[in-house]
C-alpha cells in the first residue's frame, strides 16, 4: 500500500492545492448563487498558482536547514586606510561584512546553481557606528540562508566547513546596504581555519572604476 512516506513531496504539494484550490472553489458556488459579488474578497488564480509553485521549489531543493550550536565562526580586525580617521566616518555609517567560500570546487550543485556559478555569502553582517581599529566576529547568529544549509545525505555538517573564507568589509556612509556611494570605504581578507588567524582587512577609498560605476546609481 502506497502512503505519505513514499511520495513525500508529490502528496505535500496535492494538500497545498486542496487548501488554495478549495476556498475558491467555495467562492466560485457562492458566486453562482448571487450576483453581489464582493472584489476585495475575490481569490486570484494567478496568487494560487505561484503560492503552490513557491511551495514546490522549497520542498525539491535538495538542502536542508541545520540545527548548529552558537559558534564562532571567523573573527577579525578592520582598520582605516593611512591618512583617514574616525573623524572621517559620518553619522550613522554602518560596516557590512560578508564571508564567501575562496572557490566554488566544494559548493553544493543546488546551493552553486542559484548563485550563477559563484560561491554564495555564508555569513553577513550589519555593525552600527564602528570606531577603528574595529574588531568584529561572525556567529551563529550571523548565518545566511546558504551557510546554514546541508547537503541531504550528508553528516549533518555546513558545507563550506573547513574551506578558506574570502572576508569582504563596506564602510557604508548612509547605514544603508541598497544604496552604493562612491566615498564608501570597501576591504577585502582572507580567513583560513586551518591556522584560525583573525582576517585583517584594510578599508580604502573605491579606486576610479569603482567610484564611476558607483556614482551613476
Amino acid at each position: 500500500k502506497m502512503t505519505f512516506h513514499h511520495y513525500p513531496i508529490p502528496c505535500l504539494l496535492f494538500s497545498l492545492l486542496l487548501v488554495y484550490i478549495t476556498p475558491a472553489a467555495a467562492f466560485n458556488i457562492d458566486v453562482s448563487r448571487s450576483r453581489a459579488v464582493d472584489p476585495i474578497s475575490q481569490i486570484s488564480r494567478r496568487d494560487v498558482l505561484s503560492k503552490t509553485i513557491a511551495a514546490s521549489s522549497l520542498l525539491t531543493l535538495p538542502t536542508k536547514a541545520l540545527s548548529i550550536e552558537s559558534t564562532t565562526f571567523v573573527a577579525g580586525t578592520a582598520t582605516l586606510q593611512a591618512g583617514l580617521s574616525n573623524d572621517n566616518i559620518a553619522s550613522g555609517a554602518a560596516l557590512y561584512v560578508t564571508c564567501r567560500p575562496n572557490r566554488p570546487d566544494n559548493v553544493p550543485k543546488a546551493i552553486l546553481d542559484g548563485s550563477r556559478g559563484k560561491p554564495p555569502p555564508v555569513l553577513a553582517a550589519r555593525f552600527e557606528n564602528p570606531q577603528f581599529p574595529f574588531e568584529f566576529s561572525l556567529t551563529t547568529d550571523n548565518l545566511t540562508p546558504e551557510g546554514a544549509s546541508a547537503v541531504e545525505g550528508s553528516s549533518g555538517t555546513i558545507w563550506w566547513s573547513g574551506e578558506d573564507l574570502v572576508v569582504s568589509a563596506r564602510l557604508d556612509s548612509d547605514g544603508v546596504a541598497a544604496t552604493r556611494d562612491p566615498n564608501d570605504l570597501v576591504g577585502r581578507g582572507f580567513y583560513s581555519p586551518k591556522t584560525n588567524d583573525a582576517a585583517m582587512i584594510e578599508l580604502q577609498g573605491r579606486g576610479m572604476f569603482g567610484k564611476a560605476v558607483t556614482s551613476k546609481k
